[in-house]
C-alpha cells in the first residue's frame, strides 16, 4: 500500500475533477441534496503496519450531507475548489496553500463562503484529496497543482533531471546541494554514485558535513530536513529507499526528534492516504540514548552537555507513548521510555562539547557515522 501509484497526467486529474463537479451538477438538478462520502484520517481508518507504516484501510466512512448548511457550504466551497485546480491545471499552472486561501479573498467568493483563516482552505484541501480518488488511493494535492515551498536539502554524487527539464548532479548544484522538488516523484533520476544517504535534522550539522568533505570522502549523500520533513523531502527519501540506497538519520536525542525519524520512516496517520511518504527501511543513526549512557557509548564523555527535558518536552514522551509508530516499535519505544527515566534531552550540536581540533572533529563524525551503521550491517568509508 505504500507504493506509489503511477503518475498520472493533468488531463486524468482534470477528468476525475469534471466526474465529481457534474455529479453534483447533476444530483442537483434531479431535485436531491447532494451527499458526498469520503474517508477520515481517524484510527478506525488506518492501520499501522511495522513493515509497511500507517495504511489507509477505509473502514468507516464520513459523509457531507448537503441537507445540512454546514455541509452545504463545504460542498459549495469544494466545488469552487476544484474549479480553481482545474483552471490551473489547464493552464499548466501550479498554486501554492497561501495562493488557494487568497482565492477565496475575492469579494464576491468571500461574501457567499466567508472563509476567515488559512486553516478553512487548508481543511479543504486535504478533503479534496480523500474525495479525489483512483482505485481506492487519493490523488496527492501535487497531483491537482497545489505544491508547498521546497524544503530540505541534498547533497551528493546522484545525477537526476528536475521539473525544469535540468540534468544536474546534486553536489554541483549549490554549497547545499539541490532544493528538494516539490514533485520529487516526478524527478527523473540517471546515476545513484552513493553508498548511503544520510539525513539530518539540522541544517547546520548537515552545512558542515558536506563543509568538511565527508560526503566525498566517505562516498554518501547528505541531506538536510530542516526540521520535520515536508512532504515533498519524505517523498525523495522514498524514492531513495526505492532504489535501495541506505536511509540513515541523524536526529537530536529528543521526543520531538523520534516524532521526527517515525514520521519518515511510517508515514503518519493523518497522510496514511498518500502514497510513497514511507520509507520502511530507514534506520535510526543517532542520536541515541546509548551513545551518552552506556559504558561504551560514543558520547559518554560529553553526557554534561544534555539538559533537562522541558515539561513541553515531557508531555510529547508521554503522548509518544500513545503513537503506534513509536510504541510498537522496540527500538523507538526504549529510546522513548529512556528519555522519560532520565529527562534529559542531547542535542547535534554537542559534538562541537567535544572541543577537538577541526581535523579531529572531521575523524570523530567519520567514526560516529561508520560506527553506527555498522550495526545495521552498512559498510561506509571502505
Amino acid at each position: 500500500m505504500n507504493e506509489r501509484m503511477q503518475d498520472m497526467t493533468n488531463s486524468e486529474v482534470i477528468e476525475l475533477i469534471d466526474n465529481v463537479i457534474f455529479t453534483i451538477a447533476d444530483t442537483i438538478q434531479d431535485g436531491m441534496f447532494p451527499e458526498i462520502g469520503y474517508y477520515g484520517s481517524s484510527k478506525k481508518n488506518v492501520e499501522y503496519i511495522p513493515e509497511s507504516g500507517y495504511t489507509p484501510i477505509d473502514e468507516k466512512p464520513s459523509f457531507l450531507d448537503g441537507r445540512k448548511v454546514k455541509s452545504a457550504k463545504t460542498i459549495a466551497s469544494l466545488v469552487y475548489g476544484l474549479t480553481r485546480f482545474k483552471e490551473h491545471l489547464d493552464q499548466g499552472l501550479s498554486m501554492s496553500l497561501r495562493d488557494f486561501y487568497y482565492m477565496h479573498k475575492v469579494k464576491e467568493v468571500q461574501n457567499i463562503l466567508k472563509i476567515d483563516s488559512q486553516n478553512e482552505t487548508n481543511r479543504l484541501i486535504n478533503l479534496c484529496e480523500r474525495i479525489l480518488r483512483l482505485q481506492g488511493s487519493s490523488i496527492p494535492r501535487e497531483e491537482f497543482g497545489v505544491v508547498s515551498s521546497p524544503k530540505g536539502t541534498f547533497y551528493g554524487d546522484v545525477t537526476l533531471t528536475d521539473l525544469s527539464g535540468k540534468k544536474l548532479r546534486c553536489d554541483y548544484a549549490g554549497e547545499y546541494g539541490w532544493f528538494i522538488s516539490s514533485r520529487p516523484f516526478e524527478v527523473k533520476i540517471h546515476q545513484l554514485n552513493i553508498d548511503a544517504a544520510i539525513f539530518v535534522e539540522k541544517e547546520a550539522m548537515a552545512r558542515n558535513l558536506i563543509e568538511l568533505g565527508i560526503p566525498e570522502e566517505m562516498n554518501i549523500g547528505v541531506g538536510a530536513l530542516f526540521g520535520q520533513p515536508g512532504r515533498n523531502m519524505r517523498a525523495w527519501i522514498k524514492r531513495l529507499s526505492d532504489n535501495e540506497v541506505p536511509i540513515l538519520v541523524l536526529v537530536d536525542m529528543s521526543p520531538w526528534s523520534l516524532r521526527i525519524f517515525s514520521t519518515i520512516k511510517s508515514n503518519s496517520i493523518e497522510l496514511a492516504n498518500i502514497q510513497g511518504l514511507a520509507a520502511p527501511d530507514t534506520k535510526l543513526l543517532g542520536l541515541t540514548t546509548d551513545d551518552f549512557w552506556s559504558s561504551d557509548g560514543i558520547l559518554k564523555d560529553i553526557e554534561h552537555t544534555l539538559e533537562d527535558m522541558s515539561k513541553s518536552d515531557i508531555r510529547c514522551a508521554k503522548q509518544n507513548q500513545n503513537i503506534p509508530a513509536i510504541n510498537k516499535d522496540p527500538i523507538l519505544k526504549r529510546e522513548n521510555d529512556m528519555l522519560l527515566r532520565k529527562k534529559r534531552k542531547g542535542e547535534l550540536e554537542a559534538f562541537k562539547a567535544i572541543g577537538l581540533p577541526i581535523s579531529e572533529l572531521k575523524t570523530t563524525y567519520m567514526e560516529y557515522i561508520i560506527s553506527k551503521a555498522r550495526k545495521y550491517d552498512i559498510k561506509l568509508g571502505q
